[in-house]
């Protein structure tokens, strides 16, 4: 489902979103959740209901999770809902992966668009910033940009395009003189100028139909972790995927 027609049921659809596949041999679950960095988030208990239910042999999770260490560290504080899915997964014994296109795969897409190197720069080097911004205002948004640009392998083509943080705030000042400070943006209910225009989804959303539909043939039950509109987006070139 394009972006534009994802607009036109983004304040109506279900939230958790819920797609369910079965094809005989494997089955999928996709949960479309409401982003959380919460522990306490009752939305969570709804994710363990569904998993223990489902009795995945995969999990699959949005984003590329970092190290995890149970004994020191809270899964949903450090990485979301993702994180809970990971940790279940490992209680279980089974795998986990990431559903995300390799950085390649994903650079190639977004370099097809009518968006200079500064702009497209502008719009994935800030945004890991931006996607956590919802979460609440880090202590110090310098050194969170600083830490997610410093791998520049994570945007082929782009390395050398706008590669510190303070490149990036002189590019932002030069594009949005008027403000807003990036440091209060938000992916959560859109993003300024160019920068909504820039399709960071399809490539993405287009793999997860590609890794799930894959699983399920071989006989996996999959259960995948997403944010809310991927469920939705995938829903009908899934099904069509793998129900004749």
């Amino acid at each position: 489902m394009p972006g534009k027609e994802y607009a036109g049921v983004i304040d109506t659809h279900p939230r958790p979103y819920l797609v369910r596949v079965d094809t005989g041999r494997g089955s999928a679950l996709i949960y479309g959740a409401e982003h959380t960095k919460s522990p306490a988030d009752p939305a969570l208990d709804a994710i363990r209901r569904e998993w223990e239910a489902f009795e995945p042999t995969v999990a699959l999770c949005e984003s590329r999770l970092g190290v995890l260490f149970p004994q020191l560290m809270d899964p949903v504080r450090e990485f979301g809902e993702p994180g809970l899915v990971h940790a279940l997964a490992r209680k279980r014994g089974i795998p986990t992966y990431t559903w995300e296109p390799t950085p390649a795969q994903y650079m190639t897409h977004l370099q097809r668009q009518p968006f200079t190197k500064e702009q497209l720069a502008l719009r994935v080097k800030f945004g890991a910033y931006f996607s956590n911004r919802r979460h609440g205002r880090p202590a110090d948004p310098e050194s969170f940009v600083a830490d997610a640009v410093g791998n520049g392998s994570k945007w082929p083509g782009l390395e050398d395009t706008l590669p510190t943080v303070r490149d990036l705030e002189a590019a932002w000042k030069s594009h949005f003189p008027d403000g807003p400070d990036w440091r209060e943006v938000s992916d959560q209910y859109g993003l300024p100028g160019f920068l909504a225009e820039i399709d960071t989804n399809t490539a993405r959303d287009e793999h997860f139909v590609r890794i799930v539909a894959s699983l399920v043939r071989g006989g996996h039950r999959v259960f995948a972790v997403a944010g809310s509109s991927h469920a939705v987006k995938i829903e009908a070139a899934l099904k069509a995927a793998l129900v004749p």
